[in-house]
């Protein structure tokens, strides 16, 4: 089990690195705090063996891939599913990123097939992703 700050630190890890390597001061900044909190928060993650941290980069690793994978599901299946229940899509985006990296992905997956299986979600982003 993660937190969810330990989640939100997955998936800022995931999207940061598209563009370049992640550094925890990049972390730091991005998420508004300081480097030292950062840096534990990176640690509690790599003793989980989600991420790599080497002289201040932070890389996920195949687990920590994986688990974001599911973690972006299942906020895009769940975020689809509110938005058909009346949610506008930023609501619906807000509300999923309190509860995403809660749910078991045998119930996202029966819900995604439920949906029709769903290519994007609301704001146009593909449900399903590989990881970093």
């Amino acid at each position: 089990k993660i937190s969810k700050k330990e989640r939100d630190y997955l998936v800022l890890i995931f999207e940061l690195s598209k563009d370049f390597p992640v550094r925890v001061r990049d972390l730091a900044e991005v998420s508004h705090v300081s480097e030292p909190t950062a840096y534990e928060y990176s640690l509690r993650l790599a003793e989980k063996g989600l991420i790599l941290m080497k002289k201040g980069i932070v890389k996920l690793t195949e687990k920590g891939s994986d688990l974001v994978a599911s973690i972006i599901k299942a906020h895009r299946v769940l975020e689809t599913l509110f938005y058909l229940n009346g949610l506008s899509a930023d609501e619906s985006c807000y509300e999923c990123s309190k509860i995403d990296y809660l749910f078991d992905s045998d119930a996202i997956e029966k819900l995604y097939k439920r949906l029709g299986e769903p290519e994007s979600c609301p704001h146009g982003r593909p449900v399903t992703v590989k990881g970093a």
